[in-house]
Order: structure tokens, then sequence, then C-alpha cells
């Protein structure tokens, strides 16, 4: 039996399983089981042997059952760099990328800002730059987040905390496999592992904001098999925006900034529990899809 045959056969039963996009999930695990690309496969469109095949059957069985297929893949692209997940640990989102891509211009703008800067007459006035910079990511999980601001500012140190000893080992893990060594990851409850290393320049965090009783609902690839202690954020799903908001100014610098990931419809609630406690300039960034997704406050 040829590659694509198997491609098609696969497909078939993903779909009989209620696998959503059945052919791309296909495709991806057969591709990953022979190690090949996808252009090679389709010109070449090789025969399988039987042990290959049994590999692949493993495999499509997994995705069948409801297994996310990055926990079967195991790793997940983002922003480049490849995070490796497996159950236990949040699989990184598309969406999340924008929160990275927006703390990176906020912290770019900060630097601007520092060099336009007119030293002042008579005086010797010493450059913000002249410190590195200190970010904290919270509720870290695959350590995505702070893996990515590290490798843009590489004279940066960026520290990292989740309270789950799985998350801090695959993210330790995500460091060396993509080589980056200015981030320091630490176990605990969000700001309680870092009281040395404040205060910092930025603070990100995409904390589990779902409902409660939204978690049934989920669906079965999110809630069989992803860790609800990175899901459920309490009965409104605000308790850690609430926790960390009542704190967060306290670990920034003067001039620093916090950015949150947020559930839908949940823009409005976030932004007044910031202003609550004392955040300003505050703003909202849309994702692709139109929805509220990134929340910006200066201290």
């Amino acid at each position: 039996m040829r590659l694509l045959d198997i491609i098609k056969f696969s497909s078939d039963d993903l779909e009989e399983s209620g696998v959503p996009d059945p052919l791309v999930d296909a495709e991806l695990l057969v591709l990953h089981a022979a190690g090949m690309e996808r252009l090679r496969a389709y010109i070449d469109n090789p025969e399988i042997d039987r042990r290959l095949r049994s590999k692949i059957n493993r495999l499509v069985t997994r995705r069948a059952s409801g297994e996310p297929l990055q926990y079967i893949i195991g790793v997940v692209d983002f922003l480049g760099l490849h995070i490796r997940v497996g159950k236990g640990v949040l699989i990184p989102r598309p969406e999340t990328e924008l929160l990275v891509e927006e703390a990176i211009k906020t912290v770019r703008s900060q630097m601007s800002d520092v060099r336009c800067e007119k030293p002042t007459r008579g005086k010797t006035q010493k450059s913000k730059s002249s410190s590195p910079l200190c970010m904290l990511d919270l509720c870290t999980g695959s350590g995505c987040i702070a893996l990515a601001l590290a490798r843009e500012f590489p004279t940066a140190q960026v520290y990292a905390t989740d309270v789950s000893s799985k998350a801090i080992q695959y993210a330790e893990g995500n460091a060396d496999y993509n080589g980056i060594k200015n981030v320091t990851f630490l176990k605990g409850s969000l700001f309680s592992p870092v009281e040395e290393h404040m205060p910092f320049d930025l603070i990100t965090a995409n904390p589990p904001y779902i409902r409660s009783s939204d978690i049934a609902g989920l669906q079965r690839e999110v809630r069989d098999w992803e860790p609800l202690s990175a899901l459920d954020g309490g009965e409104n799903g605000f308790d850690f925006y609430r926790e960390i908001l009542l704190k967060a100014a306290g670990y920034l610098k003067a001039d620093g900034c916090m950015l949150f990931e947020l559930g839908f419809g949940q823009s409005q609630a976030v932004k007044e529990i910031a202003e609550k406690n004392g955040f300003q300039r505050i703003t909202i960034k849309k994702d692709f899809a139109g929805i509220d997704r990134v929340l910006k406050a200066g201290k």
C-alpha cells in the first residue's frame, strides 16, 4: 500500500471518530510517522511497509480517541520556536503569538523612547538602557511566551513561573531544545518565586480564564487531555486576573507594562479590574477573528 492510500484510509477513520479536519490530521500523522516532507511524499508516493503502517495505525488510533494532534506529534511551532508539548502542559495557541508580538512592540517602543531622551542641562543622565531588561511571564506553561521574548531580547533576563512541576519540566526542556540561555523557570504560584528578582520592565500572562461551568462543554481534545489547572479561571473566569492585577504594580518598574491574553468577552471586565488597581494607558488588541485578545496596561 502506498503513502497516499494510507492518508486516505486514515482520514476516513478519523472522520468516523468525529475528528475535526480529518484529512489534515491524517496527513500530518502519516508524514510525521514516515519522516517525510509533504512535497516529497506527494511526488514519490512511496510504498509503505508493514512496520511503518503499524506505526501509523497506532498514531491514528490515538488521535481517534481524542488525544490532541500536538501531543501525538510532540512539537508545536510558535513564532519560529519548536515547543515540545505533551500531556500535563497547555498547547500553545496562535492567539498567544499576538500577545508576544504586542509585548515585543511595547519593549521596542520603550527602548526607542530612551534613545530619544535628551540629557538634562549641566547633568549627566544615566540611561535607563544601561541596566538590562528584566521580564516576567506568569502561568508560563510550556514556556513559549518567555522563550519567544528571551530570544527576541538576548541581553534581557527573563523569568517565568508556573505552579505545575510538569510545566516547568517542559519549559526548561524547551529552553534547552531551542538553545535559549537567558531565561529562568521557577516553580511556584504567580509572583511568589520572584521576590528577589523584582522589579520588572514587563510582565506577561496567559492565565487560566475559562469559566468553571464552561469546562464540560469544551472540545474533548481540550476537556479530556489538557491540564484543568491551566484552563479553569473560576466561577466567572476572572480569578487569576484579579489576583495578578492586585499585586502586579508592586512588581513593575515606574514605566513598566502588564500584558494579558484575554478570553472571549472578557476585555471590559479585565480593563475595569486593571483600573481599580491603579493601571493606566490601557489598550486592547483584537485578534484576526475580531475578538479582543490582548490587554496592555501601564503602571
